[in-house]
């Protein structure tokens, strides 16, 4: 009897977009996004889990052996970046970083900014470390790194509602913030990328439920085409998280070219298997809170809600819409991807 693994599932749903290909497997991918709720399966505090190396690679090889994903996201924080580039961060015992101090309180301070180093600066090496020591050690299930998009970065360093104006009364900034970003982007996608492990990137600001769609279709568009630019020339895919309600910007996030799209539960999932269809695998949707506060009944139906769109004809894997949270139990991991052996038989 053969025996499916992770990898193999998650490559039968790129064949099937890409070359329309079937590839043989037991059932579609699955894998709940996760990064701090490991923190919990050994012993660890978030502050530990962010701050220890040790830790963290513990951990989420832990919810690796007890879960079993078809991916792991080695989900840290988003604002390693930020940090080696002058960010004050406060971490807190049980809940992820923030920053107490912007590098660019004084939007005058850009020119002088410098590109932090991914093998030098502040946490960066550390987390190029944990992707080696967990591809090292997870063999069966697809590791992938999550790192942050230029908007992301942009607003670390200047702030969401100060970026936001500048937006609106000095557009030229932005887009001169959004090149020094996107160069940040690239540059540790470019360290990340030689460890053969999934690279994408995580844009929670550019959430619909934040900006507008000309926002997004203005200021970060073309930043996100231009790294999907950059590696697709090297043949490394890239994929793209937007959480929140992403509905109107879909389509263009598919039209970056990059080679998958993660959703977040308020974003339209029929939709998304429309633009998606034949140009990028569609990750998503099931609701977060779920994992927190829902029942097994709740979950259940949740997963058979995204089924019953799940494409035929092209590729998709099931996922939370976005990261487990930190307080998740573990339980309740256990049931999604129960429910998932359940349900989830390959059509």
């Amino acid at each position: 009897m053969e025996t499916y693994t992770g990898r193999k599932r998650v490559s039968g749903a790129f064949k099937k977009t890409f070359t329309d290909q079937e590839i043989q497997t037991d059932r579609i991918p699955a894998y709940p996004i996760m990064g701090q709720c490991n923190a919990q399966l050994v012993g660890a505090s978030i502050k530990e889990f962010v701050l220890n190396p040790e830790i963290f690679v513990k951990a989420q090889v832990a919810a690796y052996e007890r879960y079993k994903p078809d991916i792991i996201v080695m989900q840290g924080d988003l604002l390693m970046e930020v940090e080696a580039m002058g960010n004050e961060l406060k971490f807190p015992e049980d809940s992820l970083c923030i920053s107490k101090k912007v590098a660019l309180e004084d939007k005058g301070k850009l020119s002088s900014l410098e590109l932090a180093d991914p093998q030098k600066d502040g946490r960066m090496p550390n987390y190029l470390e944990v992707l080696a020591q967990a591809k090292n050690i997870i063999a069966d299930s697809v590791v992938s790194a999550v790192i942050a998009g230029p908007w992301t970065i942009g607003i670390g360093l200047r702030e969401a509602n100060y970026l936001l104006r500048d937006a609106m009364k000095d557009p030229d900034y932005v887009h001169e913030l959004m090149e020094f970003a996107t160069q940040m982007s690239i540059r540790f996608g470019e360290a990340v990328y030689p460890l053969k492990v999934g690279l994408s990137y995580s844009e929670a600001p550019a959430s619909c439920s934040l900006i507008s769609p000309r926002i997004y279709r203005e200021f970060i568009f073309p930043y996100h085409k231009r790294i999907v630019d950059h590696f697709k020339e090297k043949k490394v895919g890239v994929g793209l998280h937007i959480c929140g309600f992403a509905t109107p910007i879909l389509e263009d996030m598919v039209n970056t070219g990059v080679t998958n799209i993660s959703i977040d539960a308020p974003s339209d999932l029929a939709k998304a298997v429309e633009v998606c269809r034949g140009k990028a695998v569609l990750l998503g949707n099931v609701n977060t809170n779920i994992f927190y506060s829902g029942t097994r009944e709740q979950m259940e139906q949740a997963i058979k809600d995204c089924l019953a769109f799940a494409p035929e004809d092209s590729g998709y894997i099931l996922a939370s819409g976005c990261e487990v949270p930190g307080v998740a139990p573990p339980e309740k991991v256990d049931w999604f991807m129960d429910i998932v052996n359940e349900l989830c038989k390959a059509n």
